[in-house]
């Protein structure tokens, strides 16, 4: 691997970030064209292999500039109409791409790669109609070009003459390889207008941004060096010779005259420049680290509240109170305004997230021989950047099993008066302070039969568990580890793991998942997550005289409930809320704050939760206040707490345990359900353990 010798760390930096961005969009584009090839799309991909050709060659990294370059001619053919889209041609250009993100990865480890380049070049070049090493050279890339002087171009010259600057005509041309003719005087260009005074050249900047160019390269060009220091500043370009400077003379360049532009007014341009927006780059663990210090003020934005409460109810019409009490006020809204503030820098539309399902959809599509119709909808729904680090991998196992397990062959869908094609569509919206992101197919659907048998022969369930569930109950047996419906594990599926693993990752950001299916017409996949993991809005509890905060996302109501209102079934306290018969759970006893069976002899609080379809009520001693509260994980110190997902600090310095309510709902292993005619409810069998947190394999 070989640079330019002037490159500096800064520069390497600046290129990798933007060669990232070009191959995301390149990525996306190519996989658009095969769908709809647009005028705008081709544009717009022809563009990005043209910034990368040019920021890779300046760089000096001649291989990429290579790969790059044998696209932007197949891109160039693709637009002119000489040649059509085809899978082949998309599977060159995706392969290209491949190439690319290996050599991007060939700088930042500083290691060399193993690409076989000719191959790649070769199947670009087979798909634009031309073979190796052809030239599209003419013999008018060699002809002198031709400098045309306008009004402005002749006054900046007199003025420069009257002022005594030195004016000269240079010409030069392009000695190395055509392909990087365009990117040479490019270069040139940038030194006579940083070293000197470019007044006019030919071709123009435009033109040799366009590509519109030949060999050479012609200028006049002020400044107050010598015709010797010019020319080696046009020397030291790489590729760059046959320099010649001499005085201006008006009689070497012809002159066509144009009609003078009046210049914009000052305030016009200040208010073109004002419209431009401005954008920096942040390091993302300095957000990280402002992120905390906001949470700091936010614990001591409730504690300077709830202390001048306490001295306005103490100290009755006192001045000093009351100028407390307004301060702390307008602290208040402040901290509030910056945090919500710096809320929004933290959030990511989460088309970051699903950019790379389309590429990955179609590389599985066709290997499977499957034909998809894949549909992406609200990738500019924003969600806080630690959400979205987190949500990639369960997205990923949701779209595999809908391809491998939902979409049918080519031929089942047709015989079963289908078009050939399945349709998975990816969305996602904001609802009630969360972001849902469902994940929709119109394959075969789940047939709860199916499911019932693979874990009967699993040993996970036995027949008479199985036969007391209704269709829904066994549809979501699929997110229980251990079991597949799949005769022989493939690369995609197969192993019964991977949508409990789903699950269980979507929990632990405090979000959910459930499944909706029709045997025949396709499945829908729903995740509810939390728009930030920094703030949760919470109710707080106390259970054995120990702070508790449950996120107000899963509380449906609290109730009090006498003990008459307890009822026990198969050894499990539960009661009646309306229609529902829900499990009674003591949030002391389920989190190990108390070892002992609570007596439920007197009065109790209840706060009824909702994970999907599942109930629980929890009892507490004692129902406080909604707060929103800042999390702060487990010390490394305390290891993780089953039913325990973080911890937060108050205004007054106490310990606040925030509970995980989908795995205390999961411990308890009974779904809630309506109360049948005869007035009894009915077990499901208890969920095994969670399988332990970490990368996903496959889909189940």
């Amino acid at each position: 691997m070989q640079l330019a010798d002037d490159i500096t760390s800064e520069d390497l930096k600046i290129f990798l970030e933007e060669a990232e961005e070009q191959l995301q969009l390149l990525d996306d584009e190519v996989i658009k064209l095969e769908k709809d090839e647009t005028e705008e799309g081709l544009a717009t991909i022809f563009r990005a292999a043209h910034t990368l050709k040019g920021s890779s060659a300046m760089l000096g990294y001649s291989s990429m500039s290579h790969v790059a370059h044998a696209m932007e001619s197949l891109l160039d053919k693709l637009r002119n109409g000489e040649v059509a889209v085809t899978p082949e041609l998309v599977d060159a250009l995706l392969h290209s791409l491949d190439a690319l993100r290996v050599l991007i990865d060939e700088l930042i480890e500083e290691r060399g790669v193993e690409v076989d380049f000719e191959s790649l070049v070769a199947e670009l070049e087979a798909c634009a109609g031309m073979t190796a090493g052809k030239s599209a050279s003419t013999d008018d890339d060699d002809a002198p070009p031709v400098l045309k002087l306008n009004d402005e171009a002749l006054d900046t010259i007199s003025t420069a003459l009257a002022a005594g600057e030195k004016v000269f005509d240079l010409t030069a041309s392009v000695v190395g390889d055509k392909a990087f003719s365009s990117i040479r005087l490019f270069q040139l260009t940038i030194e006579l207008s940083e070293q000197a005074r470019l007044i006019t050249c030919s071709p123009t900047p435009e033109e040799i941004q366009a590509e519109n160019n030949g060999m050479t390269f012609a200028a006049i060009v002020g400044s107050d060096k010598s015709a010797e220091e010019l020319s080696a500043l046009a020397l030291s370009v790489q590729d760059i010779g046959n320099v010649k400077v001499s005085n201006y003379s008006p009689v070497s360049a012809s002159t066509s005259q144009a009609p003078r532009k009046t210049p914009a007014s000052k305030n016009g341009a200040e208010s073109r420049q004002k419209a431009v927006p401005q954008t920096i780059r942040i390091d993302v663990d300095r957000l990280d680290n402002l992120m905390n210090l906001i949470g700091e003020l936010v614990i001591d934005r409730t504690r300077l509240t709830q202390i001048g409460r306490s001295l306005a109810t103490k100290y009755k019409a006192d001045e000093l109170v009351e100028s407390l009490g307004k301060t702390a006020a307008h602290v208040s809204k402040v901290v509030n305004d910056l945090q919500e503030d710096f809320m929004q820098v933290r959030m990511l539309p989460i088309s970051t997230v699903f950019s790379s399902f389309p590429r990955m959809m179609r590389d599985l599509a066709r290997s499977m021989g499957k034909s998809l119709d894949f549909q992406v909808t609200g990738g500019e729904t924003e969600i806080d950047r630690t959400v979205i680090e987190k949500i990639r991998d369960p997205l990923v196992h949701m779209l595999r099993n809908a391809l491998d397990h939902g979409i049918e062959s080519p031929d089942d869908r047709v015989a079963a008066g289908k078009p050939e094609a399945g349709i998975i569509k990816l969305s996602a919206f904001h609802e009630q302070g969360q972001i849902v992101i469902t994940v929709e197919d119109d394959g075969g659907g789940i047939v709860p039969e199916k499911i019932k048998r693979a874990f009967i022969d699993k040993g996970i369930i036995g027949e008479e568990a199985a036969s007391r569930l209704s269709d829904s109950e066994a549809v979501d047996l699929i997110f229980l580890a251990g079991a597949s419906t799949k005769a022989q594990a493939t690369e995609v599926s197969g192993r019964g793991v991977g949508m409990d693993i789903v699950k269980s990752n979507i929990e632990a950001i405090n979000g959910f998942v459930d499944v909706e299916s029709t045997p025949g017409r396709g499945s829908k996949f729903t995740a509810r997550l939390p728009l930030t993991l920094a703030t949760v809005q919470s109710i707080l509890v106390e259970a054995e005289k120990t702070l508790c905060a449950i996120p107000l996302a899963y509380v449906l109501e609290a109730v009090k409930l006498n003990p008459d209102d307890i009822s026990t079934v198969n050894g499990r306290e539960v009661f009646r809320l309306r229609d529902n018969i829900i499990p009674l759970i003591s949030l002391g006893e389920s989190t190990g704050l108390n070892t002992e069976s609570r007596d439920y002899a007197r009065e109790i609080q209840v706060v009824v939760a909702k994970v999907g379809d599942r109930l629980a009520g929890f009892g507490v001693d004692v129902l406080l206040e909604p707060q929103e509260i800042v999390v702060k994980s487990l010390s490394n110190y305390v290891g993780s707490a089953r039913g325990v997902s973080g911890v937060s600090i108050l205004g007054d310095g106490r310990v606040v345990l925030i509970m995980d309510i989908p795995t205390l709902i999961a411990d308890v292993g009974i779904r809630s359900r309506k109360v049948d005619s005869l007035g009894t409810s009915q077990e499901v069998p208890r969920s095994p353990e969670p399988a332990q947190k970490g990368p996903v394999e496959d889909a189940a």
